[in-house]
């Protein structure tokens, strides 16, 4: 698909008209679709912002990169339900925390140990979004 493909893609799902983050680099592979990508030394994490495609290969290649460089976590923002999100990329939930607006931040560990913590960001029309940090492994 191609890159425009992708976009329309990306605003028919999320009800947004896509327009690039200045501070993002976007990457794009026609089979796999796009990812807004940035590097955060203060935090020293990469982070994700706007996504469309192959969400198992964009999570492999921020993993990758913040290898690369030399970090330990990456980020990203999950605007859909969260627990689907949690089990799609093989974590499950070891822990909630409970806070005061009835929402949860979930912490979360793969089968290989890897960490996950999974925050409320914003109340969207169905649910919440969620800022998502793991760390980044290889494989």
């Amino acid at each position: 698909m191609t890159l425009d493909g992708w976009i329309k893609l990306y605003e028919k799902k999320t009800k947004s008209t896509f327009k690039p983050h200045p501070n993002f680099k976007l990457l794009f592979f026609p089979e796999r679709g796009f990812c807004e990508v940035a590097f955060e030394p203060k935090v020293q994490m990469v982070m994700a912002y706007q996504l469309c495609g192959d969400g198992k290969f964009w999570k492999r290649v921020l993993d990758a990169l913040a290898m690369a460089a030399g970090y330990e976590h990456c980020g990203a923002i999950c605007i859909r339900h969260i627990k689907p999100y949690i089990r799609f990329f093989g974590f499950h939930i070891v822990r909630t925390e409970p806070l005061p607006d009835g929402t949860c931040i979930y912490y979360c560990k793969d089968g290989d140990g890897a960490t996950a913590r999974c925050a409320p960001a914003w109340k969207e029309q169905d649910g919440y979004a969620y800022y998502v940090t793991w760390e980044a492994k290889n494989g």
